[in-house]
């Protein structure tokens, strides 16, 4: 279900890049994302949100009507069209580490995703599997996958089998940040 990956990668850099970037910043959006892959053909103000959040459904519409139906996205992408680095990472670790991964993995639609300190997702099942990358977590965030608690400390990079049933929680009072990446099993 989850296992460590063999990349050479320098954790601290990660977080000091995240950190000179203002990445934390950032995340404070609805989304709680924050795309470092995006669509060849994005346009560049585009690029750090459009990968963000369900591909299908609109959850930010459905967050102001709540008692509406689920919306879908007015456009719908694959997840394997962002592929692109993001002009923002260009030239800085974190595009050294999606090449470093890339040589292994076929990844798509990296992103920093923030879990807010007390809170849970949903019971779901992904397309593909995900790599994570901890940027800054605590003993009380999990997975739970097939109802197996899963933790994922800092300074590894872990491929996370999320075509299996799972959950990510943070029962702590801090936010958890982690690197994503869709690993695109078909066009490997």
């Amino acid at each position: 279900m989850i296992s460590k990956l063999d990349i050479d990668i320098d954790y601290q850099k990660v977080v000091d890049t995240y950190y000179s970037l203002d990445i934390d910043s950032l995340l404070q959006s609805n989304l709680k994302q924050v795309a470092v892959q995006c669509r060849k053909d994005c346009a560049t103000e585009n690029q750090i949100y459009e990968s963000c959040g369900s591909l299908f459904y609109d959850w930010i519409a459905y967050e102001k009507d709540p008692n509406g139906k689920l919306p879908l996205r007015k456009k719908i992408y694959k997840q394997n069209e962002f592929n692109t680095t993001c002009n923002f990472v260009k030239h800085t670790y974190i595009e050294e580490v999606i090449t470093k991964i890339q040589k292994k993995y076929n990844i798509v639609r990296g992103r920093f995703m923030l879990m807010p300190h007390k809170t849970c997702l949903t019971y779901h099942t992904d397309e593909t599997p995900r790599i994570h990358i901890p940027i800054y977590t605590n003993d009380n965030c999990m997975m739970i996958i097939n109802d197996q608690v899963q933790r994922l400390p800092f300074g590894n990079t872990y491929f996370v089998d999320t075509t299996q049933t799972h959950t990510a929680l943070n029962a702590s009072k801090d936010p958890r940040v982690h690197l994503v990446f869709c690993v695109d099993m078909i066009n490997i």
